[in-house]
């Protein structure tokens, strides 16, 4: 037993607590950040593909095919580079597997395990033009759920993790799935952006709204977290003053708000206000000038969604390593370690 001194930012009062044996969950680093960052671009994107596959665009789920594949690899990258020996991952879904139906840690190793599988599937499907059209909408389809499951699992595991009461919030999840589409919807209109076709065009006129609404929905879940902290337990009041003293959060909240102002005025020219597009084929294009505004707003977004990730784990693994062990979290209930799967080095 030592002592672990830290002052809690923004109360009267400082904590000098016993620090006993409470790391039953590694500390994350930066690695999984990004981690889950690619997982949420990942699989969204790859949701966003799978409905366009399904409205038969072509160019755009081409390179949209394999802008998820990429970041599917950077996803699972990330996460070897955090927990040590690679190779191990190959084995890691397999041991998962008797897992599953009480960890979420489990199910998300096999979640991002099937993404990547579906997304490279789907890509080569793609690139290669082969495949008819029912095995394409199959494996479009599949990668959909493995896409949605990949980008909310970690909500799910944060909020139902006993060793950290900051994380137990409902409101994780759904804050997790508006990031993510929020992200995908920025990079699925950088890559509309340079396509020149009447498919660009439309894609462009609902990556425009899509981004709008998204935005909003990543302030209400944002909103409906901090109005929904348990402050109860004292180290939960202790995270959120913390992330509220964060120059991360104050950018991420600032940078959405941004996201939301621009978006909502690139959308009016879609329901016919303002300005007037340009004729590409038979379709009405966006304006050059609001395209490049939303180019300038979707890569504004890609960052914002990044901190959104960073600001929930930092805040809640501070609180943490400042918190006296309790006795729920050493349940039968405590998610399974993911060193247990066989992968941590």
């Amino acid at each position: 037993m030592s002592l672990y001194t830290a002052p809690a930012p923004n109360t009267p009062y400082g904590i000098q607590t016993p620090l006993l044996q409470i790391n039953q969950y590694p500390l994350w680093s930066g690695y999984v950040e990004l981690a889950l960052y690619f997982t949420e671009l990942a699989g969204m994107l790859m949701v966003i593909i799978a409905l366009l596959e399904v409205a038969k665009f072509k160019s755009i789920t081409k390179s949209g095919s394999i802008a998820t594949f990429i970041a599917s690899v950077l996803a699972l990258g990330f996460f070897a580079a955090d927990l040590g020996r690679p190779e191990e991952g190959i084995f890691a879904p397999i041991r998962a597997i008797q897992f599953f139906p009480y960890s979420w840690m489990a199910r998300g190793v096999i979640f991002v395990s099937g993404l990547l599988l579906f997304s490279f599937i789907y890509m080569v499907m793609k690139i290669l033009n082969k495949g008819g059209r029912i095995t394409t909408l199959v494996v479009a389809i599949l990668g959909l759920f493995a896409g949605i499951f990949s980008t909310t699992y970690s909500g799910f595991e944060l909020a139902a993790t006993t060793g950290v009461p900051f994380w137990n919030n409902g409101a994780i999840p759904l804050l997790y799935l508006s990031d993510g589409v929020f992200v995908a919807t920025a990079l699925a209109y950088i890559l509309a952006f340079f396509i020149k076709s009447e498919e660009g065009a439309r894609v462009r006129f609902l990556m425009v709204r899509l981004q709008f609404y998204s935005s909003i929905a990543v302030l209400s879940s944002w909103f409906l977290f901090m109005a929904t902290v348990n402050y109860l337990y004292v180290f939960n009041q202790v995270a959120f003053y913390y992330m509220l003293s964060t120059s991360s959060f104050a950018l991420d909240i600032g940078l959405t708000g941004i996201v939301v102002v621009l978006s909502g005025f690139s959308t009016m020219p879609t329901f016919g206000f303002l300005m007037k597009g340009v004729q590409i084929g038979g379709i009405m294009d966006l304006p050059s000038t609001i395209k490049y505004i939303m180019l300038a707003t979707a890569i504004i977004a890609l960052i914002a969604g990044f901190l959104t990730r960073a600001d929930i784990l930092l805040a809640g693994q501070y609180a943490y390593q400042l918190a006296p062990m309790t006795p729920f979290q050493l349940t039968n209930s405590q998610p399974v370690p993911i060193g247990a799967f066989g992968w941590r080095g």
